[in-house]
This record gives structure tokens, C-alpha cells and sequence, in this order.
């Protein structure tokens, strides 16, 4: 049977640039799906919240690093890297509170890692069904016992990403951010694009615009990500189980991530020489969709026929989709930018729904 390294496949979906190596701790893969897709669902939802939330944080920063639009005409090119951190509250999550099928194996915590924790001594969860066999008698059968995988031991995902803005009439530019669908090796592809603006507030403001370091201004994004993760998940080798499928191809399967985030602020900026100083409030949204596609084993027991009360499974396509959504959070930043000459850095901090740290680096033309 083919084992995958599952937490080096989300984090690379995750667009870490960071990898988990399979030798640190258990090489894990999606047993979530053995004892059932009600389960898994609840499962694989638990463990990803907070990969979810940190990457709807990272899609909605690094659009600004002033208020000042360009001149008409005026360009900059500006690589930014985002990073959100999620909250020691994520780092797990209790079994008990899921209502799961599956029982927790007597000795076993009900305390288990999130994707972004490492820790030992995790839940094993056990699925078994009460069968009435041939003499009369009712055993108890287990057909699916697995360990809830391990996190990658990393609270943090960075997204990177290249965006163009350029001026247009009337104190306005456009903004537009790309990562170019690139492909993960043989883990998937990945793919960022979105689109902003920003108004000068100031120029209708008399008062305001008489003072020469200071601007305001309106801004908005929208930022989409898609990417897909080849997995590899293969019925369980147990003693005695009934394998219907022998020969079945189990390639086809991948699960597949679509991010899209928006953000509305109102900023403003101090700029003294080459030292800009900037804030905003406003608001951000995001939404996280991920699905499995493909074909995968379901565990079950044989409940008559010859073969009764032997494991076996059954084949499920595409077995769960589920999103994770945060409308209109608060949304609180600072940033500093240097420009000397055409070269500009910036940082920027940001709170949200968790708390993002933006760097860049770019070359402007004004």
C-alpha cells in the first residue's frame, strides 16, 4: 500500500514554503475517510480550521503601502510575501465535541492536533458494528481503527505574490496580483490572482489637501487563490477483509482548495522624505471551499452472506465538500515604506481574524 505524506502535501497547498519531512513523527495520509464520510467530514474540518482562517488573513493583506495613488501613469511593481499566525486556541481540537461514529480506543486522549500543532500521544478512533452471525450469536466487529494524524508543527503560512498598480485620471489606481498557476511537482498546482483600487479622498477635501504629507484615501481589493493536491488513499490492509476491488485503480484522487478574500478600508498616510508611515481600518471578508474529488474506500463489516462479519469496504466518489466563512471583520493595519529612488520596502501589521505580517519589496514610478 502507498503511504503519503499528507501534512507535507497540505502545507505545500497551504503555499508554505516550508515542508514537513517524513522522517520528524508519523508519515500520515487521509485516514479520516475510513470510518466514513459523515465522520471525515467533521474530521478533516476540525484539523484545517485553522490553515483555512490564516490563509483568508494572508489573501486580504499587503495591497498598500500608502495612501497617495499614482500620477496618471505612474506605475510600481511590488513582490510581497504575507504571513498570518493562528491562536494558541486552534493549536487542537476535542474529539468528543464532533458526535463521530467512532469510539475513542479506552486509554486514548480525545485531545488531537490541528494541522498548524505536533504533539504525541493522539487520539486512535476504532469503528465497529454488532453483527448477528450465522449460530445466533452477536459479535462485535471492528472494521477501521486509525491514529488522527499529526499537524505540520508550523503556525504560520506565507503567501506570496506579485502585484502591478498603476495610476489612472482623477486621483485613482488600479491594482492587480497574480501568482501564475505553477505546478507542485507530483503534490498539484497552485494559482493567485486579484484585483483593487484605491481613490484619493483627500483632493476633495480643501483642508486636507493643503497639507502636503498627508493623504487619504479609499481602497478595495478582491483576491482569488485555486489550487488542488494530488492524495493517495488505499483501503486498509486487515486481517481477514473481504477486498471487492482488487484491481481498482485509486490515482483519481485529489482534493481541491478555491480562497477568495475581500477587503474595504479607508487609509491614510504620512509621508517625510523616504519614510511613509500608513494606517487603515475597514473590513475583510473571506471564503475557504475545499473538496475531495475522486474515488475512496469506505470501511464497512459484511452483515450476511458467506462472508459475514468480515471487513470490507465500499467505494464513495467525491465524498465531502465544506467551506469556512468570515464576513466583514474588523480590519485594523500599520505599515512604514522606505523608497530610495525607484526601490521601495515596506512592513505592515495587520489585525484581522488573525494577525498578519506583511514585507515587500518593489521598484515605483510615480
Amino acid at each position: 500500500m502507498k503511504r503519503y505524506d499528507y501534512r507535507k502535501a497540505l502545507t505545500i497547498l497551504a503555499l508554505a514554503l516550508l515542508t514537513c519531512t517524513p522522517g520528524r513523527g508519523q508519515v500520515n495520509d487521509m485516514d479520516f475517510i475510513y470510518g466514513g464520510v459523515s465522520d471525515a467530514e467533521k474530521l478533516f474540518q476540525a484539523y484545517l480550521e485553522p490553515f483555512a482562517n490564516i490563509l483568508g488573513s494572508d489573501l486580504n493583506a499587503g495591497w498598500y503601502n500608502t495612501a497617495r495613488p499614482h500620477e496618471l501613469g505612474g506605475l510600481d511593481v511590488t513582490a510581497t510575501v504575507s504571513w498570518a499566525k493562528a491562536p494558541s486556541s486552534l493549536f487542537t481540537y476535542d474529539v468528543l465535541t464532533l458526535d463521530l461514529l467512532g469510539e475513542l480506543d479506552p486509554g486514548s486522549s480525545s485531545i488531537a492536533p490541528t494541522i498548524v500543532n505536533d504533539m504525541e500521544g493522539r487520539p486512535t478512533l476504532v469503528y465497529s458494528q454488532m453483527v448477528t452471525m450465522p449460530d445466533g450469536s452477536v459479535e462485535d466487529v471492528e472494521y477501521a481503527r486509525y491514529t488522527l494524524p499529526n499537524g505540520a508543527g508550523v503556525d504560520f503560512f506565507p503567501l506570496p505574490m506579485i502585484q502591478l498598480s498603476v495610476g489612472l485620471p482623477f486621483g485613482t489606481d488600479v491594482s492587480v496580483r497574480f501568482l501564475p498557476m505553477i505546478q507542485l511537482g507530483d503534490y498539484g498546482e497552485i494559482g493567485l490572482w486579484g484585483v483593487g483600487g484605491k481613490h484619493s479622498i483627500s483632493q476633495w477635501l480643501p483642508a486636507i489637501r493643503e497639507i502636503e504629507f498627508l493623504d487619504i484615501s479609499l481602497q478595495g481589493g478582491y483576491t482569488s487563490v485555486s489550487s488542488s493536491v494530488n492524495v493517495n488513499v488505499e483501503p486498509l490492509d486487515m486481517n481477514n477483509m473481504v477486498d471487492p476491488y482488487p484491481d481498482f485503480d485509486w490515482d483519481d484522487q485529489f482534493v481541491t482548495q478555491y480562497l477568495s478574500g475581500w477587503t474595504t478600508n479607508l487609509i491614510a498616510s504620512q509621508t517625510f522624505s523616504v519614510l511613509t508611515i500608513y494606517e487603515g481600518i475597514g473590513y475583510a471578508s473571506s471564503l475557504v471551499e475545499l473538496a475531495t474529488l475522486g474515488h475512496y474506500p469506505i470501511h464497512t463489516v459484511i452483515t450476511e452472506g458467506d462472508d459475514i462479519g468480515r471487513p470490507t469496504y465500499e467505494i464513495v466518489e467525491n465524498p465531502f465538500r465544506f467551506s469556512y466563512e468570515n464576513i466583514n471583520k474588523l480590519r485594523i493595519n500599520v505599515g512604514a515604506r522606505i523608497k530610495l529612488g525607484v526601490l521601495t520596502l515596506h512592513y505592515d501589521f495587520t489585525h484581522t481574524l488573525y494577525s498578519t505580517h506583511s514585507l515587500g519589496i518593489g521598484i515605483s514610478f510615480r
